[in-house]
């Protein structure tokens, strides 16, 4: 099965462009303009084309490449919020610049090889389902991409594993990330599907979908998460909605934390319903107190996913770093809540659903390079982590790793590495 998305058919930005061109037999500088002063240059070297273009918002250019042959035919498109890099009729590679360029005036009067322009057009970009077999170890295909925090979601027996979607590990968009999530899913955790990105940039104004968690209800999937806006603004918290669990679509309704929280470091929201109906939001932020500022889980109550109403925080740490990336399960008699302070990922029980919580001795929920934990539950009630491990060439995003959770009669637990991913069954002993 294959769902296509227009390129073009959300343009809140600039006008759409496509530079097409083909890679000549000479390597060096095959394209030289500029714009307003601001350059566009073309690179061919070694199998690689290079493509470097200033948007007027940084002087630092957008760079973009692509493995090239001679003779290749290759696509520079432009939605109005998203650059692309095409060789041979594949994506090479994408970033999300502001603002536009006199693209008409660049090709105009530069210098070089011959190229193609069309404004106001850019090809449908189709995002195809793929399938593939194994999971620990896995990350998207394609140069310069990687996996992000992970967002794992169970329902009627299919495990659903949201991440975020990197590029040049969270350089894009001139360091905002430029993340977007991304979906694969499974039902018996050995073949699995990867569908296209679920929610996506699609403003400039957008630097980067942030993390999140997924809840269904009323014949609905409800995704929250938080938008990393370009002009520094506070971070928006915000919901998509899907029928499928596939192809989801933003609601736009924006969710604001008041004092004494800070608004503008909000993000992360964890949704649960608890068993009387009531829906909980834990949002990563800091507790604004008599002049000191700490680290906390922001509480919040609804009863339709729209409203929100302020409770008392779910926790208050005695450090000023935030507790990122939170997550929230029950395995045998207690609740757990887990979060990440210095890329290391912790852990309270208790065994009440709200607290109060407390600490074992080695409260690390698997090994300090263990990036962003969290945790679905699986059948008969198992609970499985999904996290990442970093690449060695990047400082975020790398490849994912699972392991479940047993717990512990003293109420903490341990987490056990998978042997072979045969429905998941087959475990060693670990920690």
């Amino acid at each position: 099965m294959e769902k296509g998305r227009d390129s073009s058919d959300r343009e809140k930005g600039p006008g759409p462009w496509t530079l097409g061109f083909r890679i000549p037999e000479e390597e060096g500088i095959i394209f030289l303009g500029e714009d307003d002063g601001r350059g566009f240059e073309l690179e061919f070297r070694k199998g690689k084309l290079s493509v470097s273009i200033r948007f007027p918002v940084r002087t630092e250019p957008v760079k973009l490449e692509a493995a090239c042959e001679p003779g290749y035919e290759a696509m520079l498109t432009y939605t109005g919020y998203r650059l692309e890099l095409w060789a041979e009729g594949e994506l090479a590679d994408e970033d999300w610049p502001i603002g536009q360029v006199d693209i008409a005036g660049i090709c105009k009067t530069g210098q070089g090889i011959p190229v193609s322009l069309q404004l106001g057009k850019c090809p449908v970009r189709q995002e195809k389902e793929r399938t593939f077999t194994g999971i620990q170890g896995w990350k998207p295909e394609g140069a310069n991409v990687h996996l992000g925090d992970c967002m794992p979601f169970y329902w009627e027996g299919t495990f659903h594993l949201f991440y975020l979607y990197d590029r040049r590990g969270h350089k894009s968009k001139w360091g905002l990330g430029a993340h977007q999530w991304a979906h694969i899913a499974t039902r018996d955790l050995v073949n699995w599907t990867e569908y296209p990105i679920a929610v996506g940039i699609d403003e400039e104004a957008e630097g980067s979908i942030c993390t999140g968690s997924v809840l269904f209800h009323d014949g609905k999937y409800h995704a929250f998460y938080a938008v990393r806006m370009c002009d520094g603004s506070p971070a928006q918290l915000t919901c998509a909605v899907s029928e499928d669990g596939i192809q989801f679509i933003k609601s736009h309704e924006v969710f604001a934390l008041q004092p004494p929280y800070d608004g503008a470091s909000a993000r992360d929201p964890k949704v649960i319903r608890d068993e009387q109906g009531t829906f909980h939001m834990f949002v990563t932020t800091s507790l604004i107190k008599d002049g000191q500022s700490r680290g906390c889980l922001a509480h919040l109550l609804s009863s339709d996913l729209i409203t929100w109403e302020t409770a008392e925080p779910l926790v208050v740490l005695d450090i000023s770093d935030q507790p990122e990336c939170s997550d929230y399960f029950k395995l045998g008699g207690y609740y757990y809540l887990v979060y990440s302070n210095f890329g290391t990922a912790r852990y309270f029980f208790s065994p009440n659903p709200f607290g109060p919580w407390q600490a074992p001795e080695d409260n690390i929920v698997m090994e300090r390079a263990y990036r962003v934990p969290k945790a679905a539950e699986w059948k008969e009630g198992r609970i499985l982590f999904a996290g990442f491990y970093v690449d060695p060439d990047v400082d975020y995003g790398g490849t994912v790793r699972f392991y479940e959770a047993k717990a512990r009669k003293d109420g903490s637990f341990r987490c056990r590495r998978w042997r072979k991913a045969v429905d998941g069954l087959s475990l060693c002993p670990g920690r």
